[in-house]
């Protein structure tokens, strides 16, 4: 019992943050160290996502790609991103949808970025992408559309509501992506604008229900196009 309450509150931060959370920021912690400490094992080169290696059937890639950071920076402030953020949109979404999302937006992204290279883009072929700052990227937007209203220092300085954090999310990093490569920031932008998507309520099941009910509209124009409206001769009692 002493031992499964010492996980719990290794997980929860001592109480601060859900599970869900914490088990996040351990694990991306403790990938991320394997990962530096054991370069020559290859690790995290097994780990990334690699649109050329996706498509030749591994898989994984899909979803280990954002559990290892290659910087100290970036580690330290995503898991702190992820612990002001998380918390909030665990309790608003529960762990369950939270952990489904997380998920979900990271494996979304990258098939994004992988279709965008196999069909439109040749040279992200080659290229390969670690660490959880895109799907920290799209939960920034996802809490502050959940919180418009709310404020926040931003950058520790600057008060904004969760209505200006979005467009701040968003315009920062096509602002990273015009002065940088485009190329590096193909899954934030696939993955904030997927965000905004689910936010708004849009899903696939429901833009192929849309899809199929135009469809029918359409065929059942086609098939009553040759019909003709039929006048028939008024009563002769009201010549």
């Amino acid at each position: 019992m002493r031992h499964a309450r010492s996980i719990g509150d290794v997980l929860t931060f001592g109480g601060r943050v859900p599970a869900t959370v914490g088990g996040l920021i351990s694990a991306t912690v403790v990938a991320s160290l394997l990962g530096a400490l054991g370069r020559g094992l290859g690790l995290v080169d097994a780990a990334a996502l690699v649109p050329g290696l996706v498509w030749q059937g591994q898989l994984w890639r899909l979803a280990t790609w954002v559990f290892f950071e290659t910087d100290p920076l970036s580690l330290l402030f995503g898991a702190l991103t992820l612990y002001w953020f998380g918390r909030d949109l665990c309790f608003a979404w529960g762990p369950r949808r939270f952990l489904a999302t997380f998920f979900g937006i990271a494996a979304a992204a990258a098939t994004v970025t992988c279709l965008l290279a196999q069909f439109a883009w040749p040279s992200l072929m080659g290229a390969g992408w670690t660490g959880s700052w895109p799907v920290i990227s799209a939960l920034i937007i996802a809490w502050a559309m959940i919180f418009p209203e709310r404020q926040i220092l931003f950058m520790l300085a600057l008060p904004v509501s969760g209505r200006a954090l979005l467009w701040l999310t968003l315009g920062g990093t096509l602002l990273y992506a015009v002065f940088g490569r485009l190329l590096a920031y193909v899954p934030h932008l696939s993955a904030q604008l997927l965000m905004i998507a689910y936010a708004r309520g849009w899903s696939l099941r429901g833009l192929w229900q849309s899809l199929r009910i135009k469809n029918y509209e359409r065929r059942a124009r086609r098939r009553a196009s040759h019909l003709k409206v039929v006048k028939k001769d008024p009563p002769r009692w009201m010549n």
